[in-house]
């Protein structure tokens, strides 16, 4: 819906809803005014009802027989893009999928664009632009946690948060509307009352803005570099943490001469694991290639583990490494305690050392809550909603304009009309999120990273 009428487009559309590979079954979509005619052609059957499953056969246009399919109509506006919509359920064979979308394309349909279904369905109003967005980032979640909270804002929770920011600063416009309107007949508004109600939309702004970090994290995940001097375990720790032996482990010192990566999951949180080569000065012109790949690493991470030889005990090369990456506020982790401590383990400079022991797994658990504590992830947040940056862009807006709104407020009591303009510009930014207004330099932008057939 824009601007509150219906959207309608002359083309009907069609693309496969299902990956384009060898599967039991796959799923052609097809949407717009001329879905079911273009449907009856391919199916060949009549007296076809909403939301009734058939099955039958498919035909090209020389009568020969396609595939075996299940066909199901969805009359407008009861479908997901609002519009009338075809599926077509056949053998997930990948000749099969492509000859039934050239057909349907045959026909008179064209092939959808990356995200036109889900831009469809926005348009004529089944979703508000955050809960479009939601359906991409569901698509690509990476971790259940990540799921969660794209099923969350998909179920509206985040535009039931942005309408109720929205209504406070219309009650507010309109009771200053009416004020000005009004004189005699409406009673003037305690300035008190209005910064009271402005504090409390900031207030609720800041607690949506402070989702921003923890947001980027659950979907993009995070970049944790393991780091030390060589023979301290870092491999050993590598291949704990991702529950195989990926890396190579042994006691020769420069074994590891390159990073090796590694995509896991830690608690519901994506974590691209980067073993390094070991910190040290050497004359092996392979393994100074290594050490420099490793220092660009420990740059870019998001989290760097430092780990030095519990066993061993803290050297000064220990301490000499750590002071070049210190900037970087490293967890420390102290490895191979199934040997045993060093008897001066006691005295070190660190009081929050992490214990572990690659070979027996003990501490692993701690380390992983450590590195929660740290990304500020302690809490169960399942049934949080979290914003993207075009969200925050347009909340930092809003906010900034009711702060000055709130420091000019004993000049603005007196130009309420200009008061009511700059409420009205901040309750825009928040229409934005919504979709409410927009535009397709905007849409185009986010229905682009969708992909085709959704």
């Amino acid at each position: 819906m824009v601007g509150g009428k219906i959207f309608y487009s002359e083309d009907t559309i069609v693309a496969n809803a299902t990956p384009l590979m060898p599967s039991a079954v796959s799923v052609v979509r097809i949407s717009g005014k001329d879905a079911l005619s273009i449907g009856k052609k391919l199916f060949r059957k009549e007296g076809i009802k909403p939301r009734r499953v058939y099955f039958g056969k498919i035909y090209d246009r020389n009568g020969n027989t396609i595939d075996e399919v299940l066909f199901i109509y969805f009359k407008a506006p009861n479908s997901f893009t609002g519009e009338d919509v075809v599926e077509i359920h056949t053998h997930g064979s990948v000749p099969v999928v492509k000859k039934v979308i050239d057909e349907a394309v045959n026909y008179g349909a064209r092939i959808a664009e990356p995200g036109e279904f889900t831009k469809r369905a926005f348009l004529n109003g089944k979703i508000d632009l955050t809960q479009a967005e939601a359906i991409a980032q569901l698509i690509g979640a990476k971790t259940e946690k990540a799921s969660k909270v794209a099923v969350n804002i998909l179920e509206g929770r985040l535009s039931e948060r942005i309408n109720a920011l929205r209504d406070t600063l219309l009650e507010l416009i309109s009771l200053i509307e009416a004020e000005i309107n009004f004189p005699e007949d409406v009673e003037e508004i305690e300035p008190s009352i209005i910064e009271e109600k402005l504090r409390e939309v900031i207030n609720h702004i800041e607690k949506l803005l402070s989702s921003y970090r923890r947001g980027q994290i659950l979907t993009e995940g995070i970049k944790l570099a393991i780091v030390g001097r060589p023979n301290v375990g870092k491999s050993s720790l590598f291949n704990a943490l991702i529950g195989y032996e990926r890396a190579i482990v042994s006691e020769y010192k420069g074994t590891t001469r390159d990073f090796i990566e590694e995509t896991i999951a830690i608690k519901g949180i994506p974590v691209r694991l980067l073993d390094t080569a070991g910190l040290r000065e050497t004359e092996d012109y392979i393994e100074k290639i290594g050490i420099q790949k490793a220092r660009e690493r420990i740059e870019e991470a998001d989290v760097v583990l430092f780990v030095f030889d519990a066993h061993e005990g803290w050297t000064n090369e220990d301490k000499k490494l750590y002071e070049e990456i210190e900037y970087k506020q490293p967890i420390v982790v102290g490895n191979k305690i199934d040997l045993g401590l060093d008897k001066n383990h006691r005295n070190y400079y660190f009081k929050d050392i992490i214990y572990v022991s690659s070979k027996t797994k003990q501490g692993i658990d701690l380390l992983e809550e450590k590195l929660f504590e740290k990304l500020n992830l302690t809490e169960d947040q399942d049934s949080e909603v979290y914003i993207n940056l075009r969200h925050y862009k347009a909340l930092e807006k809003s906010k900034e304009i009711l702060e000055n709104s709130i420091r000019n407020l004993n000049t603005l009591i007196n130009q309420k009309e200009i008061l009511m303009l700059d409420l009205q510009e901040a309750e825009k930014h928040l229409e934005e999120i919504l979709g409410i207004i927009t535009t397709e330099d905007v849409l185009g932008n986010i229905f682009s990273n969708f992909c085709i057939g959704k």
